[in-house]
């Protein structure tokens, strides 16, 4: 849901533990690195990688967990961020796996090499057997899908004050539209990352564990998220909020009123300026 968004805005804008060892802090992007490419050695490219369900679970699970575990401290002295560097090997690098999770079998529908641009009528049907395949996807890895995507969008959000600073120092007549299309592309990914997650947390097949997970990563971005957006853009999602199925879960509802007060501040500092 965000790789897209957030890759173009910053590609246009730029065209645990405080008490631990010091060797357990040097560690983490080690270990990140190193689950990161077993990971994607194993599974390969969306065109020419294996069905995941055919590699080795428990490798994956694994690697999953260290990359889960090095997300939870990204940020902190554990695991720094470091400007546009980690933007590339973290957060894009945690967006392909997502989408190599979500499009796994993507290749199967790849048209014969030679052949004509789809008419409108196949275009819509590829789509809709796009729309079917990620539906599936969702349910057969749910929690590697889960945790990369919220990763992902954890992970942009820690970059917020990194583009911040860089924008803010560019001349107006280098805030070129494509930039400002950028930045708007990025905030509209946002949006529909928190409408995903708030859906999911309603949703029956949505497992605790994952619930519990979606909570909390709602909970850590609402707000840096939410003032990145236009005053319009968050009234808009707290309307789509309003119009999600009823919940009766203590914890679904504590984390929408949490969101919904973000949405409510209507100011428009920072990055919500561009």
């Amino acid at each position: 849901m965000i790789a897209r968004p957030a890759k173009a805005a910053l590609a246009a804008a730029l065209f645990a533990f405080a008490a631990a060892p010091a060797l357990a802090q040097d560690s983490t992007p080690a270990d990140f690195a190193k689950a990161l490419a077993s990971l994607n050695e194993r599974l390969g490219t969306i065109e020419t990688g294996p069905d995941i369900a055919t590699t080795d679970a428990a490798a994956n699970a694994a690697d999953l967990a260290v990359i889960e575990r090095a997300l939870d401290v990204f940020g902190t002295p554990a695991f720094p961020v470091d400007g546009f560097a980690t933007f590339e090997s973290v957060c894009e690098a945690v967006n392909r796996l997502s989408v190599r999770h979500g499009l796994d079998g993507l290749s199967a529908m790849a048209r014969p090499p030679g052949s004509p641009p789809p008419t409108p009528d196949e275009l819509q049907g590829l789509t809709t057997k796009v729309v079917a395949l990620q539906t599936r996807n969702a349910a057969r890895f749910p929690d590697a899908i889960t945790v990369l995507a919220g990763g992902g969008m954890r992970c942009m959000v820690k970059h917020f004050p990194a583009l911040t600073a860089m924008l803010s120092t560019l001349p107006e007549a280098e805030l070129t539209p494509t930039r400002l299309k950028g930045a708007d592309g990025m905030r509209r990914g946002g949006a529909q990352a928190l409408l995903g997650f708030m859906t999911a947390l309603r949703e029956p097949g949505t497992t605790p564990t994952n619930k519990a997970r979606v909570n909390a990563y709602v909970a850590e971005v609402a707000a840096p998220l939410a003032a990145v957006l236009t005053p319009p853009m968050r009234a808009e999602l707290a309307a789509r909020l309003d119009q999600l199925p009823p919940t009766q879960d203590a914890a679904v509802l504590a984390t929408t009123v949490l969101l919904k007060a973000a949405l409510a501040d209507t100011s428009c500092e920072g990055l919500c300026r561009y």
